[in-house]
């Protein structure tokens, strides 16, 4: 099981916790503002070095305190590590097995984790960058090395803006077109990568939704999931024919970048298009289908992680149940029963949580001002 053993101390409202969590499901029960999600927060923070709140590091210590120490032991395939993280107004620091970590890929071969909460619901409703940051964060789950290669994307990103910015000023010189030349290439490069990764992936993670989804409706619904911002194209296609797609792309866009500063075109920009029996999930879902839609999104990621690994991934889920309707919650409930794996389940009432059939396969923790027990 990934998680032996679970600390924190000064962690948001959580003055100190010490936890020995279940191999199967670990069901957190209280009211809200109680402190619920600060635990899963925690737990995740273990795996990701991050907070899946979008958390600054100064937000995440306790009021009056000057740092929050988490700490876990985690075991994958025989192996124990521990890992330590000491977050302060300045940032995180991390550790494991007792010397400093400075890259989140390095964590990738200890532990996986797959987050659930109401803010994913909107992967199906709001804007572009929620899909992109799902989407690049369950590629890194699958291929740890996307994170460097993402990274490098952005930073050569940064640096072709900056020099169309100097170019935009009022009355400054154009960029040097044979600089411009070479940031261009090294965006190109980098970019062709980014998207190679993503098509990979979607090519691997779209059959497994369209069965689970097809599985959670009793084959009622199709579901469809088109990538957009090359226009048509096929997920087979080579780096080197995305990286001249690209590289057209910037040149037919290069006057509008130089007047404006930025970099209009490329991975930034891409967004994914969901359908639902050929018709927009966005404009013509209802909410139930919405909230399916998404359901069966993370439980093919699941699905996807494990059939990377070989490993199923320990599941975060905050306080979902509560969200979705009485049928969708029973078969996630079913799948999580049936999956295998770590669980971590917050919740203000212990009876949506209908695993565990009096098979001994949970502990249930009450969270109640900070306080955990159980």
């Amino acid at each position: 099981m990934p998680f032996l053993k679970v600390a924190c101390q000064d962690f948001r409202n959580l003055s100190e916790v010490q936890l020995e969590p279940h191999p199967r499901f670990n069901i957190i029960e209280g009211n809200n503002g109680q402190g619920k999600t600060n635990l899963l927060e925690a737990v995740a923070m273990l795996a990701t070095l991050k907070s899946f709140r979008g958390a600054r590091a100064r937000e995440m210590v306790r009021f009056g305190c000057d740092q929050a120490l988490l700490h876990a032991q985690v075991e994958r395939r025989g192996i124990t590590r521990d890992i330590g993280l000491a977050i302060t107004s300045k940032g995180t620091k991390a550790e494991l097995d007792g010397k400093p970590l400075r890259r989140l890929s390095a964590t990738a071969g200890h532990i996986n984790v797959v987050v659930f909460g109401p803010d994913h619901l909107k992967l199906t409703k709001e804007s572009p960058d929620i899909r992109r940051q799902w989407m690049d964060r369950s590629i890194f789950n699958v291929w740890p090395s996307f994170l460097d290669e993402a990274r490098a994307y952005v930073s050569a990103l940064k640096s072709r803006n900056k020099l169309l910015r100097m170019g935009s000023a009022p009355g400054a010189p154009p960029p040097d077109p044979q600089m411009l030349a070479a940031f261009d290439e090294e965006w190109v490069r980098r970019a062709a990568r980014v998207v190679w990764r993503r098509l990979s992936f979607l090519a691997t993670f779209r059959p497994l939704f369209e069965q689970v989804l097809l599985d959670m409706t009793d084959g009622q619904l199709s579901g469809a999931i088109a990538y957009h911002g090359l226009g048509k194209v096929d997920e087979s296609v080579s780096e080197d024919e995305l990286g001249e797609r690209l590289a057209q792309g910037l040149e037919d866009k290069r006057e509008t970048d130089l007047s404006r500063g930025y970099t209009g075109s490329g991975p930034h920009t891409h967004d994914l298009a969901f359908s639902l029996d050929g018709r927009s999930v966005r404009r013509f879902a209802s909410q139930g289908q919405h909230r399916a839609f998404v359901l069966a999104l993370k439980i093919a990621e699941m699905a996807r992680i494990e059939q990377a690994t070989g490993v199923f991934p320990v599941m975060l889920l905050d306080d979902i149940s509560s969200e979705l309707d009485e049928s969708r919650n029973a078969h996630l409930m079913r799948y999580l029963d049936t999956a295998g794996g770590q669980v971590f389940i917050t919740t203000t009432d212990r009876r949506w949580i209908k695993v565990d059939q009096g098979t001994g396969n949970s502990q249930t923790y009450t969270v109640s001002d900070g306080v955990v027990s159980g």
